[in-house]
């Protein structure tokens, strides 16, 4: 509907097309710049120094200068640098205008918005993106218009608008014919598989990336190909493919340290960290994290000192030397802001608890998790209102693209006005077209906005897999139903079932019947459990299923029925020598206690379940007891 609306203008404008011709001017980089902006695949550290060697002398053109800080810019981006990247593309633009140079103001702010992306403020850019776009269809600039498209994709990725990612980055990628450059099918393509990593289908990203390293590797631009190598380990990993994603991320670091891009050896080297964590190798680990926190070190990059300073925090944890794991985690609090940082702060706060276990000083391990539990309710609480301020922001962005679409014209409008009163009549009847199609369009819009809350609602609280409530939304419903309960002084059971050996079944028979066994054991709760029940995934194999109105007993009841019903799972699965059981921890509602005490008292219970054998129901000791 929208491509229709957009021919719909340029054919109103067909008629005013002769006024423009004469400023129709090919718009492209010098082929001096064009020459280093091919190198930067092959050698960007060669490039930087280069172009930091030959600044342009005081006596160049404005044109000049404003292309040689866009490749200094784009040199800075391609090494990981978006604070210089910004400072440089804005030190470009500060030598031209939109009317004056309108083609390389415009690339200037598309290279400007990728900078300020990677600094990790995107929807600052997301305004002059949508100009661009705007300018490079008025135009006719095709190139212009994918770059546009694909940056539009890369700002949407980070605002986790991925509906929005996906329909740029597949536009961009059907339009590109280029083999090489920022906007060929392969980088493309691999800007798509970052999109599915971030949004969690990981085995969606994969054959992306794959096309992206193939290219990058025949058409030899190592650079591009350690960044997609890296994407891609990175996507194997968290896909379950484990060596195969380690082989791939030691080449990125390879390919990386032969650019001297520095950076880049150290992201690849903390990812392969996670992986030797993952097969409990601690001391490469250690190893891996100290060389990445000595190449982060000048770079003053506080989150990624964290994430390094954490991670030999877990290690430091897992051999059982809290020495040092104290120091680790005195180091990653140095690096840690809590109001920037939530999700860390929440982490940290689980980690010293462990330390504190191991430390047997239980008290305060207990105090911690608290805290804990305590920030990721606040966390979640405040996510979710900022996304819907991140909702908000990019429609009231999309709406002022019309709203500088109609203002750009009616400039125009006015320039050409004084020629004569013939073409004057001519605009006018030209603006009202738009205007009437701009309406058209604006109603387009706010449909789209609509159905796509209703997506983005649904997605936010709900789990993709089982289709159960997810951990923030069946949390928000505890913290109801026990502020209903404590109200209104009616009965109410919190109860966390967690699949036993559930780890096992997927090491033994694979991720794909691990996945089987939790959307079975989801139907086996909707169709054994009452609808005024509820019930959602708080963890990989953990569910919270929250019983309102009832008692103790019959809660008991029926969660020893839906065990029952739970062994017989395997059936369904219909594999032989599978066993499939739960354990499920109970607690009632006495003396108008908090829901997170009440989750807090039934993982207690399901922790007692375990240790008694699994495969049963145990009421937490504070709750009346109950004859089984």
């Amino acid at each position: 509907m929208i491509k229709v609306i957009w021919i719909c203008i340029v054919l109103i404008f067909s008629g005013v097309a002769n006024v423009f011709a004469a400023q129709a001017v090919v718009y492209s980089f010098s082929d001096e710049y064009q020459f280093l902006t091919s190198r930067l695949t092959t050698e960007p550290q060669q490039v930087l120094t280069e172009l930091i060697n030959s600044a342009p002398q005081r006596d160049a053109s404005n044109v000049v200068k404003a292309e040689y800080y866009a490749i200094l810019s784009d040199t800075y981006y391609a090494l990981t640098y978006p604070q210089k990247a910004i400072e440089s593309a804005q030190k470009g633009l500060s030598f031209i205008t939109e009317e004056s140079e309108p083609w390389l103001y415009h690339n200037l702010k598309l290279i400007e918005a990728t900078a300020i992306e990677m600094a990790g403020v995107p929807i600052d850019a997301l305004l002059a993106v949508n100009k661009a776009v705007a300018w490079a269809q008025d135009n006719h600039n095709e190139e212009t218009y994918i770059l546009a498209l694909y940056v539009r994709g890369l700002l949407f990725t980070s605002l986790n608008e991925y509906s929005g990612a996906a329909e740029n980055f597949l536009e961009a990628y059907s339009l590109s014919t280029q083999y090489t450059g920022k906007i060929s099918k392969a980088n493309i393509a691999g800007m798509i598989g970052v999109m599915y990593e971030n949004r969690g289908d990981y085995k969606l990203a994969i054959p992306y990336y794959a096309e992206a390293v193939a290219h990058a590797r025949k058409n030899n631009e190592p650079l591009n190909l350690s960044i997609v190598l890296f994407g891609l380990g990175s996507a194997n990993f968290r896909a379950g493919n484990i060596d195969l994603g380690e082989t791939q991320l030691i080449e990125s670091a390879d390919i990386a340290r032969s650019l001297d891009d520095s950076q880049g050896v150290g992201y690849a080297l903390k990812q392969l960290a996670k992986i030797s964590i993952k097969k409990q190798d601690y001391a490469l680990a250690e190893k891996r994290l100290k060389r990445a926190a000595e190449i982060f070190a000048d770079s003053e990059n506080r989150p990624i000192d964290f994430q390094i300073s954490k991670s030999l925090f877990e290690v430091a944890l897992a051999t059982g030397e809290l020495d040092k794991a104290e120091r680790h985690r005195d180091r990653a609090k140095e690096f840690l802001n809590p109001t920037t940082m939530p999700s860390d702060t929440i982490e940290i706060e689980q980690l010293e608890a462990e330390l504190a276990a191991a430390q047997g000083d239980l008290a305060v391990a207990y105090a911690h998790m608290q805290q804990a539990l305590t920030l990721s309710s606040e966390y979640h609480a405040t996510r979710n209102s900022e996304q819907l301020h991140r909702l908000r922001a990019i429609y009231r962005v999309r709406a002022s693209e019309q709203e500088n679409k109609i203002l750009e014209h009616q400039n125009r409008l006015q320039r050409f006005a004084l020629n004569s009163q013939e073409q004057r009549n001519l605009y006018l009847w030209a603006f009202l077209g738009i205007l009437l199609l701009v309406c058209c369009l604006l109603a387009v819009m706010v449909y789209r906005v609509k159905a796509q809350s209703k997506a983005l609602t649904k997605l936010a609280i709900t789990d993709d897999l089982t289709g159960l409530y997810n951990r923030r939304h069946i949390i928000e419903q505890l913290d109801r139903q026990v502020n209903a309960a404590n109200r209104y002084k009616y009965d109410l059971c919190v109860a966390i079932i967690d699949l036993d050996f559930f780890k096992k079944i997927n090491d033994s028979y694979g991720h794909a019947v691990g996945d089987r066994v939790l959307i079975e054991f989801s139907d086996t709760c909707r169709t054994n459990l009452r609808q005024s029940d509820i019930i959602g995934r708080i963890g990989g194999e953990e569910f919270l299923v929250i019983l309102p109105h009832t008692n103790l007993q019959d809660g008991y009841n029926a969660l020893d029925g839906l065990r029952h019903k739970i062994s017989m799972v395997n059936n369904v699965v219909d594999i032989k020598d599978l066993s499939i059981s739960a354990s499920i921890g109970l607690t009632f509602n006495t003396d108008g206690r908090e829901s997170m005490q009440l989750m807090a008292d039934a993982d207690t219970a399901l922790y007692q379940a375990k240790t008694l054998g699994r495969d049963q129901v145990v009421i937490h000791p504070q709750s009346t007891p109950v004859n089984s």
